[in-house]
């Protein structure tokens, strides 16, 4: 079973504070284009951008860079090293950053967590570890940059696609008890009442409960809390297998949960009003994504609001949420909206002059060294109207050295990639 974090610092909020913050600093609707956002990156970052931006064309990366600060009650820009000290304490005994036994042993300490069966299942996270899932430059590739992902409701999350996330696992083309509609139909319609990313309710329900779906925290036999059910651990803490499920079924209690269905739709609320929304209130924006539902770099206490402790839950979560979108065809065209968070003294984030000492090289559209077919081919979706290739890269694209780039560059390219011509 997977070990979710009790709130452990809860942050209280008066909501009658209004935020000093101008405007809504990250929202879906409001961030540039692409180009816009790229140039906020660092040079390192940038690099691996553009390389996914070959592979999702219509996708926005944003550089987020300043977090609001309750206490300042104004936006700030975060430390690493600050978010790594608070990430690698204790609270009232309990780890912020634990991971499972199966990791790497330099990504765990020898203090155990959680024990299942008189073994320790979860350790506290070593500060190596903490230090590498933690950094944002490690996860820029096409699978794992979805753990950055807009977890806002997104209309292209279809019943279907949540079938195929959900295939192999106890909720896949199952009846959801508690309603008349399958698990895929609740989590789409908590996702739409909610406004929240339905695949992110299922990659988070699959992280939780496993493809087995075995937990007491979901039997709704548990002795003591016989028809109560916690679909994403809510509050489900503690040093053995047994605390976990007395506390998350605890509180299944207190909310009602006396079904699958208002388990999932009750947890898909507290998502909202607890970490994705809660911000909204005063027009910032909150921990609305995987990441930041672990990594909780909002001030005065970082980490002090965060739903996991598994520092490699965005991870997992991630891979899960690809799995669903690639089952869609055309997925990589479709906009997605990526907020990537910049920590102050970061690695990776000291180099800001991108184009310094570095040239153009002809035909080398995706700026990879070297002149492919994935080059012609970028033009050729650039001509089509499909694809816009950066400014920096457009004199790479101009081959014909006319200023412009148009269907004589293609050809070129592709003449010299066949042997027709021996150079550009």
């Amino acid at each position: 079973m997977k070990k979710t974090l009790l709130v452990l610092l809860t942050l209280v909020i008066s909501f009658s504070f209004v935020s000093s913050a101008n405007a809504a600093i990250y929202t879906d609707a409001s961030v540039g284009t692409y180009e816009q956002e790229l140039s906020k990156f660092p040079c390192d970052y940038q690099n691996k951008i553009k390389q996914l931006h070959n592979t999702y064309p219509n996708a926005v990366f944003v550089a987020q860079n300043i977090f609001f600060d309750w206490d300042k009650k104004k936006e700030v820009p975060v430390n690493w090293n600050d978010m790594v000290q608070a990430e690698d304490k204790l609270v009232n005994g309990v780890a912020r950053s634990s991971i499972y036994y199966t990791a790497p042993a330099s990504y765990r300490t020898s203090a155990c967590d959680q024990t299942s069966g008189g073994k320790c299942v979860w350790y506290r996270a070593s500060v190596e570890g903490i230090k590498y899932y933690l950094n944002p430059y490690n996860f820029l590739d096409t699978t794992h940059v979805f753990m950055f992902e807009s977890q806002l409701y997104n209309p292209n999350q279809t019943v279907d696609g949540l079938e195929k996330l959900l295939a192999g696992t106890f909720m896949s083309n199952k009846n959801c008890p508690g309603s008349n509609k399958t698990y895929a139909q609740v989590i789409i319609e908590a996702a739409q009442k909610y406004s929240l990313s339905a695949y992110m309710l299922a990659s988070r329900i699959k992280q939780e409960q496993g493809s087995a779906g075995t937990s007491g925290l979901i039997s709704g036999n548990y002795s003591g809390y016989v028809g109560y059910y916690n679909y994403f651990n809510i509050k489900a803490s503690g040093s053995t297998d047994a605390e976990v499920i007395k506390n998350g079924l605890e509180y299944a209690k207190s909310q009602g949960w006396t079904s699958p269905y208002l388990a999932i739709t009750g947890g898909a609320s507290f998502l909202r009003s607890k970490y994705i929304g809660a911000n909204d209130q005063f027009g910032v924006k909150g921990q609305m994504t995987d990441y930041l539902q672990k990594w909780d770099p909002y001030g005065p206490q970082y980490g002090g609001q965060q739903y996991m402790q598994n520092i490699m839950a965005p991870y997992s979560e991630s891979a899960s949420t690809y799995k669903a979108y690639s089952s869609i065809s055309g997925y990589n065209n479709l906009k997605y909206v990526f907020y990537i968070p910049i920590f102050t003294g970061a690695p990776n984030t000291t180099n800001t002059s991108c184009n310094a000492g570095t040239s153009i090289k002809k035909g080398d559209v995706n700026g990879d060294g070297k002149v492919s077919s994935a080059d012609y081919l970028m033009i050729r979706d650039y001509i089509m109207g499909s694809y816009n290739i950066a400014d920096n890269y457009k004199l790479a694209a101009d081959v014909t050295g006319d200023g412009k780039v148009t269907s004589a560059d293609y050809l070129k390219i592709r003449d010299y990639i066949m042997g027709v011509i021996s150079s550009l």
